[in-house]
C-alpha cells in the first residue's frame, strides 16, 4: 500500500496482525497485538522501516505536465460517457482543498527499505 501513497502506521499494521491473529485462532480480541510487538515485528523483518513520507504536493508539482493534465481530463471525460453522467450532476462529488488541512504532517509509516512512499495530502 505504500507504494500508492497509502501506507500503515504503526497502530494499523499492529491493528491488521491482530485481525489476521484472531482469524487463524493464535489470538483473542481482548489481547490484541501492541507497539511493543511492532517493534519485535520491525527488528525481525528488516526490510521493512518506519519513515515519514513526503508530501504528494511536491510529486505532484514536478509531474504536472501539460500531457498529464490533458490526460487526466480525456479519462474523466469517459468515465463520465461511460457511467452516462453528463447531465446528473447530483450524481457527481468533488472534494478539494476546502476545509481541508494543508500540507498536515504525514504520519511515519510502514515500508520497504528500498522505497521512499509518498503520501495522499490533497
Amino acid at each position: 500500500m505504500a507504494k500508492y501513497g497509502y501506507g500503515y502506521i504503526r497502530q494499523e499494521v499492529c491493528d491488521i496482525a491482530t485481525d489476521f491473529a484472531i482469524q487463524l485462532g493464535k489470538r483473542t480480541k481482548e489481547n490484541p497485538f501492541t507497539l511493543n510487538w511492532f517493534n519485535k515485528f520491525i527488528k525481525r523483518w528488516p526490510q521493512l522501516r518506519v519513515l515519514k513520507p513526503r508530501g504528494l504536493e511536491k510529486v505532484r508539482a514536478k509531474r504536472a505536465s501539460d500531457s498529464v493534465v490533458t490526460d487526466y481530463f480525456k479519462k474523466l471525460e469517459a468515465i463520465i460517457k461511460k457511467y452516462d453522467l453528463s447531465d446528473k450532476p447530483h450524481l457527481i462529488y468533488n472534494i478539494d482543498e476546502k476545509g481541508v488541512i494543508r500540507n498536515p504532517s504525514p504520519a511515519a509509516i510502514v515500508a520497504g527499505t528500498d522505497f521512499h512512499p509518498p503520501s495522499v495530502v490533497s
